[in-house]
């Protein structure tokens, strides 16, 4: 799989299927007695912010934006196109919440403008043109203000383009670019220094953040 700027990931490829568990918390907010096992979407239960990166960490950062963001996003999509037979009527919600996980995800790696510095890094290339419309006109329009008013959404996997002057393009090909450059994004991180720098202090902040 091609992933960024031609770049070929093999060693953090993500993983959407499904994870055998033996433990169930809370599905959001603080684990009273913390368990002694890593859980994904749980801050308190991640491994240690270690001196420097390394291929551990990355594994681990991998674990908690596929289980935590990405697979969830996944499993919504196949059960919608179960049970509706495509995103049509669900659509709004998804996209949202993959907006909002492309702002989460960037967030590790970039300072100011993070969104678009993510897409022009990692997303393909068709992308690199619309990042600050994706921000602008997707990102702040619907988690600010739940509609689109200057932009357009399918349900489908249509490329993104511009359709009589608006940015357009199908949710499942959004997240397909999602996932491509969040594997991309990994891949960086292992020899990028800027990238590393930002992450673990990001990373950091989370862990922090989270009660004990």
């Amino acid at each position: 799989m091609v992933f960024g700027k031609g770049q070929i990931a093999m060693k953090y490829t993500l993983d959407l299927g499904p994870k055998a568990s033996l433990f169930v918390p809370p599905i959001t907010g603080a684990i009273i007695a913390s368990p002694a096992i890593f859980v994904a979407w749980q801050p308190s239960t991640w491994p240690a912010t270690p001196p420097a990166v390394d291929t551990n960490f990355i594994f681990a950062l991998k674990r908690i934006l596929e289980e935590s963001m990405l697979a969830e996003i996944s499993n919504v999509i196949m059960d919608t196109q179960k049970v509706n037979g495509s995103l049509e009527h669900r659509g709004h919600v998804v996209a949202i919440a993959m907006l909002a996980a492309l702002d989460a995800i960037a967030s590790y790696g970039y300072r100011g403008h993070r969104v678009k510095k993510f897409i022009e890094a990692h997303f393909s290339p068709d992308y690199y043109p619309h990042a600050v419309q994706i921000f602008d006109l997707y990102r702040n329009s619907m988690i600010h203000s739940w509609n689109l008013f200057e932009a357009s959404l399918y349900p489908d996997d249509s490329k993104v383009r511009l359709e009589g002057g608006m940015l357009a393009f199908g949710l499942l090909d959004f997240f397909d670019a999602l996932v491509s450059g969040t594997g991309a994004f990994l891949e960086d991180l292992e020899t990028n220094s800027a990238l590393q720098i930002n992450t673990l202090a990001r990373y950091d902040e989370l862990k922090r953040s989270a009660k004990p």
